[in-house]
């Protein structure tokens, strides 16, 4: 369904095309080879934009770079082998704007925009692509697994800890500190008795964590940690823009 949707897409995105161009050449058989020849140059720049926004790279904007040219120079050779199929290379009937490397750009960045607003994974989307993050502990003498993803929060107290999950609570008799050692990057330690999971949490703050109806404190010693993190974050979201 996913791929169908994409197919549909870019057929919708040839038609644009091809009736702009009908408006500066006059044909539509003519401005539909152009934008046939023109299209790869769009699906092009748009997938080289996904895979540069999932890039941690030092150079990631010199890539960046690299691919506006790269795209516009696509796009420059689908239009001499349109012109050498419509008008046998008669450059002159070209229209100036076509050549116009801005208007090129704006183009292709137009649909590359608009398919990543239609097609944005949500979240729950995101999260079943992703599958369930298994994580096993002891727990009333069992050994079981739980879905991290489904993890709020983990509070120690009374020489146990306490899981709160979505739907239930489980304890278990290992230290805080042990936990903290074998969960995976992205769980997030802001107190001495606190480990969050950040993917749930309603609001983060540097003194403050609200998360599954509950208010739980950042310590001083930890709150360093949380500055950290939402500084990375902010920087992904920068970044993502």
């Amino acid at each position: 369904m996913k791929v169908l949707k994409q197919i549909s897409f870019w057929l919708i995105a040839l038609l644009i095309m091809t009736l702009i161009y009908q408006s500066l050449l006059g044909s539509f058989s003519a401005a539909l080879m152009l934008a046939t020849f023109l299209l790869p140059g769009a699906a092009l720049m748009n997938y080289g934009l996904l895979l540069w926004r999932r890039s941690q790279s030092n150079w990631r904007w010199l890539h960046l770079f690299y691919l506006l040219l790269f795209s516009l120079y696509f796009e420059w050779l689908g239009m001499v082998g349109a012109y050498w199929f419509i008008f046998e290379l008669q450059f002159d009937r070209l229209p100036k704007v076509l050549v116009n490397p801005l208007f090129l750009w704006l183009y292709m960045l137009f649909f590359t925009l608009v398919q990543d607003r239609l097609f944005r994974p949500t979240k729950v989307e995101k999260e079943r692509e992703a599958g369930p993050l298994w994580f096993e502990l002891i727990s009333d003498r069992k050994q079981i697994k739980i879905d991290l993803r489904k993890l709020l929060y983990i509070e120690s107290k009374n020489e146990q800890c306490t899981f709160f999950m979505e739907q239930e609570q489980l304890q278990t008799r290992e230290r805080i500190s042990q936990l903290e050692e074998r969960l995976p990057q992205g769980f997030l330690r802001v107190h001495r008795s606190f480990i969050i999971n950040p993917e749930q949490a309603q609001s983060i703050h540097p003194t403050e964590v609200s998360i599954g109806g509950t208010e739980i404190p950042v310590s001083r010693s930890y709150k360093s940690r949380v500055q950290d993190y939402l500084q990375q974050i902010e920087a992904l979201s920068l970044n993502a823009e």
